[in-house]
């Protein structure tokens, strides 16, 4: 029986030829989907993460919390409430960067949201359900450099996210910082 050859097609994660530096963006941005599918212990209410990997003046961002951090339940939206609520915070993560950098000269160029099993298939023990959002966004920043400070909005604009962990990595090297109140930034050189 002849083996036949498999082409393992990977997402494109931009539209911007991969080059080595691509490669290690798309490697770093479907790192933490495939290691929290195979750990459920990575869903904590009131946690969450943000990845940023950054070229010149582009950002390539990866955010994913539990439902409950953005909307204060996980279950599928059962109200007319519920359902508004679900639909302003995907038109605020589809619009607003994630990020911004000091001069607050980010903006999106590009976003994929979802949210758990969005359109999949339904559990029927609702209430055990854990959905989180998983929020892709990419951004142009005019005037990044490094050693910049950048800032997030989502403490602000969700009061229930207690902790947000930040991990970077670009030219300059890499870096991580835990984000746990509103107002508060970092620096890419830490």
């Amino acid at each position: 029986m002849p083996i036949q050859n498999q082409t393992l097609e990977t997402p494109c994660i931009s539209h911007r030829s991969l080059s080595l530096f691509g490669g290690l963006i798309a490697s770093f941005m479907l790192a933490p989907a495939v290691f929290a599918a195979d750990n459920p212990g990575t869903h904590e209410h009131g946690q969450a993460q943000l990845q940023m990997a950054l070229e010149n003046s582009n950002i390539e961002l990866m955010f994913s919390s539990p439902a409950y951090n953005l909307a204060g339940f996980e279950h599928e939206a059962r109200t007319d409430e519920q359902k508004k609520m679900l639909a302003d915070i995907r038109q605020w993560l589809e619009t607003t960067p994630l990020v911004n950098n000091g001069a607050g000269a980010c903006r999106v160029a590009g976003v994929t949201v979802q949210l758990g099993d969005e359109g999949g298939s339904h559990n029927h023990h609702e209430e055990e359900t854990h959905r989180d959002y998983a929020v892709a966004q990419q951004l142009t920043c005019e005037g990044m450099a490094v050693g910049d400070t950048f800032s997030t909005p989502l403490p602000a604009r969700f009061p229930e996210l207690e902790a947000l962990a930040v991990e970077w990595v670009g030219p300059s090297g890499q870096g991580s910082r835990m984000i746990t109140g509103p107002g508060q930034s970092f620096k890419l050189s830490q």
